[in-house]
This record gives structure tokens, sequence and C-alpha cells, in this order.
């Protein structure tokens, strides 16, 4: 099946989504700031998405959260585990 629609069309309905409120859903995080903020900051982190102003707000507001910040403790310590473990 083909798409409809425009790439740049979406992305801007997109920055507009996260410019009306603090979140999507309003001023309060929602699982539906998981889903979209997830494909944002993985968007601009390898170059799929643009970085505009409004989407780098947006992803810090959501990266600076205490229970993301938490995870990537986690992750960021199971990494140098990994890391330091012999291989072969």
């Amino acid at each position: 099946m083909m798409g409809y629609g425009r790439f740049e069309t979406v992305i801007d309905v997109l920055e507009a989504a996260v410019s009306r409120a603090e979140y999507v859903v309003g001023n309060g995080f929602t699982a539906a700031d998981v889903y979209v903020g997830s494909g944002i900051g993985f968007g601009m982190q390898f170059g799929m998405i643009e970085k505009r102003p409004a989407f780098e707000q947006y992803w810090g507001r959501l990266s600076s959260r205490p229970a993301a910040l938490r995870a990537k403790e986690i992750d960021d310590s199971l990494a140098a585990q990994q890391q330091a473990q012999p291989t072969g």
C-alpha cells in the first residue's frame, strides 16, 4: 500500500501538536507523550527528523522528567557493565 500525504505536512502537524501545550494531550504527561516523544527523540538523534525548536523543547521536557533520568542511569550502567565484560 502507498501512504497518503507528504512527509513535510506530517512534520508540520506534529510540530503544531507539540507546540500547543506542554504535552501532546495538554498539560499532563500521558502515554501519548511516550510514543510521540520517543519517535521525535529518535528521529532527531539519527537525522530523520529536522531539529526544529519546538521538537527540541518538547524532547527536552520529556528527557528531563525524573523517570526518564532514572531510566537513562540504568541504561548507562548496564552498558558500562556490558562493555567491561570480556568477549570470547
